[in-house]
């Protein structure tokens, strides 16, 4: 109490009950544990119908509390915990990429109950910890290596169906698949849509088209000879990197694929992207093709 009094010593003249409720609280802060603060952040994810990521910080909750042997107040986790945790992680095996997902959801989840007030680190529990290095996917393709997968004869209307898919995918700036499945192409002369970001609402008919390219893309490329790994995503990584390779401004590229614009970058005080500069992008790069 004499901790808590002299803290807040500063301020003017208080009544009794204001005190209790200020001493109630802050000994309620210093035991909120972990698995209260997870689980109050993970109820956003389930309001905001994020399936997939609600999963992900689940599993990564569920193993840190696992390696502290139980629930913890989170005024008693320390760069050291965080630091043999990783370590633990890396004795299983698990992938870096794994570990790196798991810590920063972790931290995700510290830094929001820093933000509301559940707790306050003199040393955050992470000041020591360096990510695992994330590892560059190799997966655009070459203007020729595009073309064999365009031109490819196909004798499994399946297999056409799939190559048809992943063309329209390039040539759309890297649709995602939800948004080219939903986007109704009647009487238009042009395109213009909002892109979402791909969520698990895969139902009826539109989950069978994601099965059938995500399981038949590499059988595509096979038959088309590119010794490369590719996926549905490589469509999108490739057209934006023929755009940089022509030597066009990443910011038209970023606009094209449907990258939010950050605000918060300076360049964007000077400058506009307007449809017109998204029309020349696509063409220069489609007129490689």
């Amino acid at each position: 109490y004499e901790e808590i009094i002299t803290s807040i010593s500063y301020l003017p003249a208080i009544s009794c009950t204001e005190l209790i409720r200020i001493i109630t609280y802050e000994q309620k802060k210093k035991g909120i544990t972990f698995q209260a603060v997870a689980k109050e952040y993970m109820n956003f994810m389930k309001g905001e119908e994020r399936e997939k990521s609600y999963k992900l910080y689940k599993i990564a909750s569920e193993r840190l509390v696992k390696y502290m042997k139980g629930d913890f107040p989170l005024i008693q986790l320390t760069p050291i915990h965080i630091q043999e945790f990783a370590k633990v992680l890396h004795e299983e095996n698990l992938a870096d990429t794994t570990i790196r997902i798991y810590l920063t959801l972790i931290k995700v989840i510290l830094n929001y109950a820093g933000k509301m007030n559940y707790v306050s680190y003199s040393i955050h529990p992470f000041v020591l910890f360096k990510m695992p290095a994330s590892n560059v996917r190799e997966l655009d393709l070459s203007i020729d290596e595009l073309k064999r997968i365009r031109d490819v004869r196909l004798l499994k209307p399946s297999l056409s169906m799939v190559r048809d898919i992943f063309m329209l995918t390039y040539y759309l700036g890297g649709i995602n698949l939800r948004d080219l499945l939903v986007y109704d192409f009647k009487n238009k002369n042009d395109m213009r849509y909002v892109r979402h970001k791909t969520r698990n609402s895969k139902k009826g008919e539109n989950e069978q088209i994601y099965s059938l390219v995500f399981r038949h893309i590499n059988k595509v490329t096979e038959l088309s000879g590119v010794k490369k790994k590719v996926t549905y995503y490589s469509a999108r990584k490739t057209f934006a990197q023929h755009g940089y390779d022509l030597g066009i401004q990443i910011e038209k590229i970023e606009y094209c694929i449907g990258h939010s614009m950050k605000n918060n970058r300076p360049i964007f005080n000077y400058i506009k992207i307007m449809q017109e500069h998204a029309d020349k992008v696509f063409r220069a790069v489609l007129d490689q093709l």
